[in-house]
């Protein structure tokens, strides 16, 4: 095994497992209580805000770009609660997986015969996960950067205003202070909720690749010794091992698509949704000092919701891609004439190849990711044809 492909699938792990950590949501035996509360508190955060964006939504419905801007974050915002609450309500299912993928990969690398071929395409995998987790910290420092810079200009010249900016266009339940000490708690409370919802953000997403890359890697496994069982092993004991090793692998999907289904089926509601207005918001933005600012920071997040999307799509293809070698693999295997083993090749053969489905509406794939893409195209130019 190249040690390349080994640092890189450390750094890859490692990186997903210390936000997931900050989220409190990555899977240790012994936690303390401050632990466990982590996500309840994020969500709590995330849900006030989003209630205040949904307020302000309210309050200015006749204002198309401010609808249009509040529903951005409002979409992601109710995405990212949905996320959580996914992992909260399968933390069984995601102990199980953690236990027979995460721990069960580890062990796989010891073996030398297929190190190396589990770890293929690793680079990719983790060269996604880092720039997606790169976008994500990139678009939300944009952000943060414009009302800091505005306070920052407004405390050193001192000049004379009304009212401080905040980072969200909010209407809380409270009256929004214009200054003084209740400004800054406020403003600290947007700050910290930013962090909540990117460290959410980058975790979740990047681990589905994770799981699906320890996938990939089992079925690998499997490929890989069914093909080269030699005469001198007791072959039908070798393939009902992978046999069974096969159908606990389909369990494991299973498992995971009940955490992931519902998050991927959002997934493709929500960014449909934001791409369009996204897109809206950048068709209005004129060519002056702070509409520049607000462009950038538009194309910033429209290039992030085009990677999120792609990345779960991807994935799914390489998972449904690498089921179907496998089961060419058993195919190919020299079990011609071989009674015994008949019954446990066909039981492989049987089975429809791997692939991820959203609750079972939608297979994750890249042609839906296209299909989206193009959705969000077409209601744009609606949207623009009916405005002019």
């Amino acid at each position: 095994m190249s040690q390349l492909e080994r640092s890189d699938y450390v750094k890859f792990r490692s990186v997903i497992k210390s936000f997931m950590t900050i989220c409190g949501l990555w899977h240790y035996e012994n936690t303390s209580l401050f632990y466990r509360l982590i996500p309840y508190e994020q969500l709590v955060f995330i849900t006030t805000l989003t209630m205040a964006l949904l307020k302000f939504i309210y309050e200015n419905h006749s204002n198309l770009l401010f609808v249009a801007k509040s529903l951005n974050f409002v979409t992601s915002y109710v995405f990212t609660c949905f996320k959580v609450l996914s992992f909260l309500l399968n933390k069984k299912n995601l102990k199980n997986l953690h236990k027979a993928l995460d721990i069960n990969f580890d062990e796989m690398l010891e073996d030398s015969k297929i190190s190396k071929l589990i770890l293929k395409n690793i680079t990719i995998f983790k060269s996604i996960s880092l720039v997606y987790a790169a976008s994500v910290v990139l678009t939300t420092t944009f952000y943060i950067t414009i009302p800091a810079y505005t306070i920052t200009y407004i405390s050193y010249h001192k000049v004379n205003v009304t009212q401080y900016p905040m980072l969200y266009p909010a209407s809380y339940m409270w009256k929004r202070p214009a200054r003084g000490l209740f400004y800054q708690l406020n403003f600290s409370f947007e700050l910290i909720t930013v962090v909540f919802i990117t460290t959410v953000t980058v975790s979740i997403d990047t681990a589905f690749m994770l799981y699906v890359f320890q996938m990939i890697g089992k079925l690998r496994k499997i490929s890989y010794y069914v093909k080269y069982t030699d005469e001198k092993t007791d072959q039908n004991h070798a393939l009902s091992t992978y046999v069974s090793q096969y159908v606990n692998l389909i369990k494991y999907k299973d498992s995971f698509e009940k955490v992931y289904g519902p998050i991927i089926l959002i997934l493709l509601i929500t960014n449909a949704v934001v791409l369009c207005t996204l897109l809206f918001q950048l068709t209005h933005v004129c060519f002056s000092g702070k509409s520049i600012i607000q462009g950038v920071s538009y194309l910033l997040y429209l290039i992030l919701k085009v990677i999120q999307t792609f990345m779960y799509s991807w994935s799914g293809s390489c998972l449904t891609e690498e089921s179907e070698k496998c089961q060419y693999a058993v195919f190919s295997a020299n079990w011609f004439g071989n009674k015994k083993m008949m019954s446990s090749i066909v039981i492989i053969l049987a089975q429809r190849p791997l692939f991820l489905t959203a609750c079972n509406f939608a297979t994750v794939n890249v042609p839906i990711f296209i299909l989206q893409t193009s959705m969000s195209y077409f209601f744009l130019l609606q949207t623009i044809e009916e405005h002019n």
